[in-house]
């Protein structure tokens, strides 16, 4: 089961100020991802036209996402995510496993996100 979230400006803000995300995110579920893109991004579109449609995806996992251009704090958090995390280009995935960092990737397709999420 997939589980739509979506990221918070304190929760966005908190880590920019810690340079991760919470482990309150990223221990939610055994399996989770994190999606920082922008919601023109045509990419983005294509990927959520399966991601949330993932009917048979058996594991349960929690999809945290941040349409981060939409937000106040824009510069901020792009200055973050491209400097910080060392990613420019959108969408912007990152894949937690209990907690710890195990795939960074942008742009991918339901097969290889079933591979990466174990299934």
């Amino acid at each position: 089961m997939i589980n739509k979230i979506e990221i918070q400006k304190e929760q966005a803000l908190n880590a920019i100020k810690n340079g991760e995300f919470d482990k309150s995110i990223t221990t939610s579920k055994e399996m989770v991802l994190i999606v920082l893109t922008q919601d023109w991004c045509p990419q983005w579109q294509a990927l959520k036209t399966w991601l949330y449609d993932s009917t048979d995806v058996k594991a349960d996992i929690d999809v945290y996402e941040l349409e981060y251009n939409t937000t106040d704090y824009f510069e901020e958090f792009k200055t973050f995510k491209e400097e910080q995390l060392g990613n420019s280009e959108i969408p912007y995935l990152r894949f937690y496993r209990n907690g710890a960092l195990i795939e960074e990737t942008n742009y991918i397709s339901k097969d290889r996100f079933t591979e990466i999420i174990g299934q």
